[in-house]
């Protein structure tokens, strides 16, 4: 494997270092992680998946904002530039893959749905714990949807948005929180493992079991 930053200047007034894993004998498969607002790619979620997505053979790129970078709050007005400065870092490597996977957590989801439309490129979509925000993009796109039962920030009203004819591929963790775990070390683990599962069948097939 070879590691690799890409590097780019932001507009929070400093660099940001996107993390891309390429393997030796080269990869026609691309991953790409969308961090959430708090959420950074070297926590569970984000980090399991850049490491089963390696195993299947996929290139990664772990995204990193820009006010992250520069340690400072986010201001949602600034949400624009995030999705510019993300579809700019994609734009620079995508050119070499026939198959991505955009996964995203949280607000990130938001910013995958746009980089998407933006570089109007076939992509497949992981979606953690979706914003309201995203339904869009679920509706829109081939994925899958993996969320919590107690999530606050995706709901029954998010539910209700998505169209009948896209209800396949959303997958409920019963008693999980907007970070996917439930309070307690043995279940959050057997959740993840779970979840780790779904990244492997979807990456392998573009679906997973019913």
């Amino acid at each position: 494997m070879k590691f690799n930053w890409l590097m780019m200047p932001s507009y929070w007034e400093t660099e940001v270092r996107h993390r891309y894993i390429t393997h030796d004998t080269g990869s026609s498969k691309l991953v790409v992680l969308f961090p959430g607002k708090n959420y950074p790619c070297n926590l569970p979620l984000l980090y399991y998946a850049r490491s089963i997505a390696s195993e299947q053979g996929y290139d990664t790129l772990s995204l990193e904002y820009g006010y992250q970078a520069a340690k400072m709050e986010l201001k949602y007005e600034n949400l624009p530039v995030i999705i510019e400065e993300c579809t700019e870092a994609v734009r620079q490597i995508i050119g070499g893959y026939d198959e991505v996977v955009f996964i995203s957590k949280s607000m990130g989801t938001i910013v995958a749905g746009e980089v998407h439309r933006k570089l109007q490129l076939q992509v497949n979509h992981i979606f953690l714990t979706p914003v309201i925000e995203t339904v869009p993009y679920i509706n829109s796109t081939d994925r899958i949807v993996i969320y919590g039962s107690e999530d606050s920030l995706f709901g029954d009203a998010a539910l209700q948005q998505i169209a009948p004819e896209h209800n396949h591929g959303i997958i409920e963790i019963p008693g999980a929180d907007h970070g996917l775990e439930v309070g307690n070390v043995t279940e959050n683990l057997s959740r993840l493992q779970f979840i780790v599962d779904l990244y492997v069948q979807f990456l392998t097939s573009g679906a997973v079991k019913k």
